[in-house]
């Protein structure tokens, strides 16, 4: 199969990002063909040239509500794809999804739009959730498949746009296992928050959380860790000048091992207003660690309430610290973290998520409108 993946950003390395390097890694290992376009180019996209996949560099696919751009952008995607003749086309972002839609479907190929979390889900200003149920109904002569990342995004989506149940599929992210898996027994008393600052994560809540932890005087050489940069970092510095929590918090920044974090971490929390499916919390599951997050999204899928995590409500940040403190007055670490290694191998391991992946492809494109 020749497959072709169409992203606006391959600069960074969120999700979406991690989603498209291990999906060209597994196409590669199963012999398709790969072709890579993005608008940006980057740590992501060197990740993927490196497994000898080349990367198409178009500027002109960018984030930005600038009609001319967009219309060179559709130009040139339309020319790649002619030339390139792929089996199949897939697409990631909101940008990059409304314009591969719209040329997949003047050239009649078959193309799935990734959705990562809809535009305008619950916790998105309402703005943008006005202008994206307007844009996605827009859209929706134009659109092939949608491939979901949770059941909650496709239900969502089913629910909003009334969409027909054989355009829409659902695979988790898929996250590639690294090496040093083992189970960590020693307790670092420190709690890792692996996020970007922008405003969808909600460093705020963890930030409270934290200072009520310390001035109820709960737990001895508490720590957090942040893992991410962005342009909220000056906002997330303030808070924390202005809660006094220096000694407490760690700002990493862009990491580039971001498993030597997940290894000195006891367990992972994410605070959000929505997501889709967090490969944070993937990533974290599969280091045998404890959970909590908001329960927005896909994040309870991930989250066996009680078990491996807990879920909190948007913003409720006493919620946030009574869990972590009870976690280590309770002992609970070092099995809610085995109950996470547990669930990662039934649900969310890199083999499930290929095959899964794979029967998607298939079915995606034997319903292809242009393939009857």
């Amino acid at each position: 199969m020749r497959i072709l993946h169409v992203i606006t950003q391959l600069d960074k390395m969120y999700g979406a990002q991690r989603h498209v390097v291990e999906s060209v890694r597994d196409h590669l290992v199963r012999q398709h063909e790969c072709l890579v376009v993005s608008g940006e180019v980057g740590i992501a996209s060197a990740e993927i040239e490196a497994m000898k996949v080349q990367v198409r560099h178009l500027p002109t696919l960018k984030n930005t509500y600038n009609i001319f751009s967009d219309i060179l952008a559709a130009t040139s995607l339309q020319q790649i794809i002619k030339n390139y003749q792929p089996d199949i086309v897939i697409s990631h972002s909101s940008k990059a999804g409304i314009i591969t839609r719209i040329v997949c479907h003047i050239i009649k190929v078959p193309n799935i739009f990734t959705v990562h979390g809809w535009s305008f889900e619950k916790g998105t200003p309402w703005y943008q959730q006005i202008f994206g149920r307007f844009i996605e109904r827009c859209l929706k002569p134009f659109s092939d498949s949608y491939f979901c990342v949770s059941h909650h995004t496709a239900n969502f989506g089913k629910q909003v746009l009334r969409l027909d149940d054989k355009q829409v599929f659902v695979c988790p992210n898929m996250h590639k296992a690294a090496n040093g898996n083992e189970e960590q027994v020693k307790l670092f008393n420190n709690v890792l928050m692996v996020a970007c600052f922008r405003k969808q994560k909600d460093h705020r809540t963890a930030i409270k959380a934290l200072k009520y932890i310390i001035d109820q005087k709960s737990l001895s050489n508490i720590h957090f860790t942040f893992a991410g940069d962005g342009p909220q970092r000056s906002y997330i510095e303030q808070l924390i000048q202005q809660y006094q929590l220096a000694p407490y918090i760690s700002l990493l920044g862009e990491v580039s091992d971001i498993n030597h974090c997940y290894n000195h971490c006891d367990l992972v929390i994410l605070p959000t207003f929505y997501e889709g499916l967090p490969i944070a919390l993937i990533e974290a599951i599969q280091k045998h660690k404890p959970i909590i997050g908001t329960k927005v999204g896909g994040i309870a899928e991930i989250i066996e309430e009680g078990k491996n995590g807990n879920t909190i409500a948007v913003g409720d940040a006493i919620a946030l610290a009574k869990f972590i403190i009870s976690y280590y007055q309770q002992n609970k670490i070092i099995a809610f973290g085995q109950n996470s290694g547990h669930l990662y191998q039934t649900r969310y391991s890199y083999e499930k998520i290929s095959i899964t992946m794979n029967k998607v492809l298939e079915q995606a494109l034997a319903n292809s409108i242009f393939r009857h």
